[in-house]
Parts: structure tokens; sequence; C-alpha cells
């Protein structure tokens, strides 16, 4: 095998291109007449089947039809000869030759006397749905409004009519046929029935046998009926019951149609008169109400006549094809061969350092273009050679920017491959936050030298780089050389440097901005205190004084009117003073409600000794009170053994309950706290307008719950609930998980 590739590989390119183009065009010519073969051959053969499965639906149609007509011209026929018969006795009557009772005697005499197929009759009824005369015992004189089919009969009187039927002995109700004749002097409805399991013995075959016979598929393709026992209904020149016929294989395929009653078959079958056996498509379908199978036959080799002529055609068009290609691979090797050997021997030139050395461009075909080429190679070989120079010059300006750029940079930037994750360049501002020294991080792992304070973080950077996402101003704590912890905003992305991924970090230093918001909030706690005192220790005794006159002012005044008969006379049509003062006065009181409840809010005194719970049942209470708006609590746990713990988590629920309340224009605002194995948890969740993106924006209101929540080493999330509104969950953790989130949160 080695040896007849290396031969092949050996020849010259005369015999190649001789021998390649040949056995391509002959090999595309053999796989393309054989996909054509194959494709017209499948074509044809659906083409056929199409159209004796068409075939065969409209046979299946035109002898439900035929038959259909058939049974009902029979008993139309019935009906109206006995109605003759009626009206015949009838008149002997109208003529006194008899009594009425003898006549109607004799009617049923005549009417029952007669049966249609095996178990069909005729019967008689009235207008008013009763059965005048029936041949069954005990049906007679019944009344049978409540079928549906004697009401259609009474209707039309006269017609035909398909229905349900169970007689007495019966099991179960059976389809029936019935044509009806009208006798109106005795109100008689005569009507000729039979069940539709006996249409076939009143079917006339003769109505549609020529139309059957006369459809015929290619030359001697036919159609043919025969029932599920193989017996002939219908067949060109067959009779009798073939239903254990065997073709040339011994295959019983009556057998097989009988069984299957609709689909597709395929056997061999030799007709008589005819010499060979031939392979022969039946496609075929049943009418069950006639126990008959419709066949649609045709004979395969006169459907694929056409395939012959198509397999010579391809024959010859590969012999001419041999001819062709090998006379015009002669002329190609000609016209190829001696320029490719100018050309080989330019290159050899060219390879010797000889850049100058050009090929002459003699035609416009591909060797005159691959000459060009050549030309155009070694023209930019030459350009190459000396650009090649400016560019690694300007590669080094390029580098040289970069590395004063990264180093002059004021945020503390660093660089490290993707890969091993090691350090391979850190700028002084790095070095001037974290105060490592250059030699103690170039070439160590970022994760082995202790920077992040919670490996997880570190872990979550690499897997964000994997994924090709970008961080930006991620918030970290990072550890010093001298083991101190201090809070940054990380923002890293993936870069490529001499071809290697690696991954560029910039940290800005936050530490002193937390520490100012913390001073910022301390400040506020403090004033929020100093006003809540106040509106507690001034305000409310202010308040409470003037209460205590104004109802002394209100007691004098109803002493004295009391005292004057004309003063209470007026006070029973208008307001007296007194009843002025003592609305003062209850305006007062709800001034000093509030006041208390203002006072709370600000500055709730020990939540844990006067419960959370309580707590947060007053701030529902005062959103219904004062906004109008539907605020409910549920709370299975006091959850806080802490007050400063109790109070940073109030303030959190109440600043996400008056967001809900001034920002995203809720109507209703659920509050729950509930009590985990490892967790308590705090959400307040509202039917709003929602959260603008996934992520809350930087509010200041957001900022503070956020650091309120990393003070007590709680996690606080927002959502979007699954329909409308925000979803604020506060989760704090139990003692023995709650120092590492601490250390995390810093």
């Amino acid at each position: 095998m080695i040896q007849a590739s290396q031969f092949f590989r050996n020849l010259k390119i005369r015999s190649k291109l001789l021998g390649g183009y040949t056995l391509i065009f002959v090999l595309a010519t053999l796989v393309g007449g054989a996909v054509i073969y194959q494709q017209v051959r499948t074509t044809i053969e659906a083409n056929i089947e199409s159209e004796l499965t068409n075939a065969t639906a409209a046979i299946q149609n035109m002898v439900r039809t035929a038959a259909a007509t058939s049974i009902k011209n029979h008993l139309r026929a019935i009906a109206e000869k006995n109605r003759e018969i009626v009206q015949a006795i009838y008149n002997d009557f109208l003529q006194g030759l008899t009594t009425e009772k003898e006549a109607k005697d004799l009617c049923r005499k005549i009417l029952f006397s007669q049966s249609i197929g095996k178990t069909g009759y005729i019967f008689c009824a009235n207008s008013d749905s009763i059965a005048i005369e029936h041949p069954k015992p005990g049906v007679a004189g019944k009344n049978f409004s409540t079928r549906a089919f004697v009401h259609a009969m009474i209707k039309m009187k006269t017609g035909y009519l398909e229905y349900d039927w169970k007689n007495p002995e019966d099991d179960a109700l059976k389809p029936k046929a019935m044509y009806m004749s009208y006798f109106e002097p005795w109100d008689w409805i005569i009507a000729v029935s039979t069940y539709r399991e006996e249409f076939n013995a009143l079917i006339n075959i003769s109505d549609f046998r020529d139309s059957i016979l006369s459809l015929t598929f290619g030359k001697t393709g036919y159609a043919y009926i025969h029932d599920s026992l193989g017996n002939i209904i219908v067949h060109p020149f067959m009779v009798g019951n073939y239903y254990d016929s065997q073709n040339r294989d011994g295959r019983y395929f009556v057998r097989d149609i009988c069984e299957k009653k609709n689909g597709k078959t395929v056997y061999i079958w030799k007709n008589p008169g005819e010499t060979l056996a031939r392979e022969k498509m039946v496609i075929f379908r049943y009418i069950p109400e006639y126990d008959w199978i419709v066949c649609s036959a045709t004979y395969m080799d006169e459907i694929f006549v056409p395939l012959k002529m198509i397999r010579n055609i391809i024959f010859s068009i590969v012999f001419l094809t041999c001819i062709l290609v090998f006379s015009t691979s002669l002329w190609i090797n000609a016209t190829v061969i001696g320029p490719l050997q100018t050309l080989m021997k330019r290159f050899a030139m060219g390879s010797s350092g000889d850049f100058n050395i050009r090929m002459p461009v003699e035609s416009t075909d591909e060797i005159g273009q691959l000459a060009d080429y050549f030309n155009k190679f070694m023209d930019r070989l030459n350009r190459y050679v000396s650009d090649r120079k400016k560019s690694e010059q300007a590669l080094r300006l390029s580098e040289e920017m970069f590395s004063k750029a990264f180093r002059s940079s004021p945020s503390s930037m660093f660089i490290a491959v993707l890969k091993d994750k090691k350090i391979i360049n850190v700028n002084d501002s790095f070095l001037g936050v974290t105060g490592y020294r250059l030699g103690e991080l170039i070439g160590k792992e970022l994760t082995g030298v202790r920077f992040f304070c919670h490996p997880e973080d570190g872990e979550k950077l690499m897997t964000s780089l994997a994924q090709k996402a970008p961080l930006k101003n991620w918030e970290i704590g990072f550890l010093t050389a001298t083991g101190e912890k201090r809070t940054g905003m990380i923002s890293v992305e993936q870069v490529s440097l001499w071809g290697e991924p690696c991954m560029l970090g910039a940290i800005e230093d936050m530490t002193d901005a937390k520490r100012l918001e913390r001073e910022i909030l301390t400040i506020s706690e403090r004033e929020r205190q100093r006003i809540a005192m106040d509106l507690h220790d001034d305000l409310c005794p202010q308040l409470i004084g003037i209460e205590v006159m104004t109802k002394m002012l209100q007691q004098r005044l109803g002493e004295k009117e009391n005292a004057n008969p004309l003063a209470l006379k007026v006070a029973s049509q208008v307001p007296s003073e007194a009843d002025r003062a003592g609305k003062i006065r209850a305006l007062i009181l709800d001034a000093i409600e509030k006041t208390r409840g203002l006072s709370r809010g600000l500055a709730p005194v020990n939540l844990v000794d006067r419960g959370f719970d309580v707590s947060l049942e007053e701030l529902a209470a005062y959103v219904r009170e004062v906004f109008h708006i539907a605020c409910t609590l549920s709370c299975d746990t006091q959850a806080f053994e802490d007050n400063s713990m109790a109070t940073h988590a109030y303030y959190i629920a109440h600043e996400a309950v008056h967001n809900a309340v001034k920002h995203s224009k809720a109507d209703l605002i659920h509050i729950c706290l509930t009590n985990q194995t490892k967790t308590v948890t705090l959400t307040i969740e509202d039917n709003g307008i929602g959260l603008g993106s996934p992520k809350p924006g930087p509010g200041m209101g957001i900022r503070i719950m956020s650091y309120r929540a990393s003070r007590i080493g709680a996690l606080l999330e927002f959502e979007k609930p699954p329909k409308r509104g925000t979803l604020v969950k506060l989760e704090l953790i139990r003692p023995e998980l709650k120092k590492r989130l601490t250390d995390r949160n810093g």
C-alpha cells in the first residue's frame, strides 16, 4: 500500500492530470447517473403509488355511492309498491267491498309477509309517534316519541333515513336504513327498513362493475374487489374464492390483504395466458359496511420502462466522457507543463537570494495569473524585508509606551497569565497600596500570595475570565503585605500579550470611602436620635400640657353653659364653645400620638425589650394610617437578642417600605419575618412598578441599606417577583455562621 502511494506521488503531472481527470469525470458521471437513476425510480414509484392510492380512494367512493344508491332505490321501490297495495285495499273499503278492519288486517298480512334481505322488515307508524303495525311482538301500539329518528320520520313522512335501532331480542343498537312512503287516509307512514350489515345482499353489482373494470394502470394493470374472505366481487378475469392463493414464492398474498384490509403490498404474480411471473404492486382500501376490499394493481416492469432508456443514456455518456477527457487532458498537458517548468526554474533562482527575478506574463489564464502572482510575491518580499525593520522598531516603541502608561497609572494594576495565574507585572500604585515588593510578586500565583481576604473571591474571578466575561467594579476585601484588611473595587479583563491569554486588573482602594460612609451614617443616626428625643422629650410634653389646658377649658365652658338656660337653648341649635374646645383637644391628642409614632420611628427604644415584631406592626399600621396603603405583617419569631442588630434590621425594613410608598407606586406591601434552622429571613414585598434593572441602582437609600446589612453580617438581596413589584430580602445568619460573613464584609 505504501509503495503504491509513493508510486502515485512520483508520477509526472502529465500522468496525474490525464489519470486524475479521467477518473474524476468517470466517477462523477457514474455517481450522478446512479443518483439520477435512483431518484427517477423513486419518483416514478411514488407517482404510481400516489396514482393507485387516489384511484383506489375514488373506486371506494364510487362503490359506496353506487351501493348506497342501489340500496336506496331498492328500499324505495318496495315502499312505494306497498303503498300502492295499501291504496288498492283502501279503495275496496271505500267501495263497500270490505270493512275497514278487514282492509287493515289484509294490509297487515301483506306487509308482514315480506322480508327485506335477511332480517329487514316493513312497519307502520302514525304522526303521533305510535307504532301502528310492526312484525316484532310487543312493539305495535307503543309510543316512540322519545326516539330522535322517530321525530325525523314524522317530519319527513316520505324519504330516505338512516338511524340506530335495538330490537327487544338484540344486545345493542345497530345501524339501519329506511325508506318511508306516507298513506294519508289512515295516517300510516309505511317504512321499509333493513340493517346496514345486510346491505351487500341488496346491492346490484352490475351498477358499477363496468365502471371499475374500465380502469387500467399501465398496459395490464387493473382494479378489482373482493371481500375479507377472499370471495371475488368484481375482477377482469377471475371468479370464485382465491383466499388460499399463493405466488411463486409460496406467499399467501390474499390472506395478507384480507388481514390488513388497508395498505400496500408487492408480490410476484402471473396472469392467465402469460408465460412469466412479474412483480406486482397493489394498493387496497376496506369498505367495512359491505365487508369489501377495493384493490388497484399494476406491474412494476411496466412503470419502470423509462429507467431502461436512462440507463443506456448514462453508459453512453460515460463512454463519450472518457474519450473527451482523454483528448482534453493531452491538450492541457501541452499548455500547462511547459510554463510550470519555467516557473519552477524562476523559483529556484529566487530561493538563492535573487529577489529581482521576475516571470514574463504572456497570457491572462491561470498560468499567466500565477506568473503575475509570482512577480507580486517577489515585489512584496522586497518590501517585507525593508518593512520588517520598521515594524520591529514600531513594536519596540509601542511596548515602551504601554510600559510607561502601565507604570504611571494612578490605579493599582497587575498583569497575570490566565493559564497558570502567575503574576508577570504590577505597577507602582499596586505596590504602594499592598505594601509588597516587586520581587515578592513576580512569578507568584495571584491566588497564592494571600491577596484575597476570601479565596472564593479569587475563584469567582478566574471562573468569570474563563467564560470570557469581564468583571466591572466588583467590591472585594484584600490584604496588604502586613495582613491589614482593606476594601477595594476591582475590574478585570482578558487581554492577549505576546500571543498568551492574560488578565489585566485594576483596583481602586475604597477603604477610606467606606470609612467616610460609616461616619456619615453615624452622624445621621445621632441626628435622627436627637430629633426623636426632641419630639419625645420637648414637643410631646408641650402638646400634653396644651391638651390638659384644653380639657380644663372645655370643662369650664361646659359648666358655664349648663348654668345658662339660654345658652343651652342656643347650644342645641349650633355647636357650643365647649364642643369646639373638645374638638381642639381631640386634634391635640391625635398630634401627640403621631408625634410619639414619629419619635419611635426615628429612634425606636430597645427593640429587643419591646418586641421587634411589635415595632414592625407599628410600622405597618403607620403606613396604613398615613398613606392609606394596605400593609400586612406575618411574623413567627422575635429573631434578635442584640438591640443594635435589631435597630439596623428595623431601619432596613423602614427604608424598603418607604421606597415602596414613594417610588414604586405600590398599593400593597407585605412584611414577613421567618425563622429557619440556620437563618432568620426578613422580606419586604410590594406590587409596584418594580426595579428598572435586575440589579438596583446606586441610590443613597439602597447604599445605606447595604451598609447596614454588612454591619450586622447579613446578606441583602433585591429581586423581581414573577409578576411585578420588588422583593427586598434580608438574610441573617445564625451565630455559628455569623463570624465568617462578618469577616467577609469587613
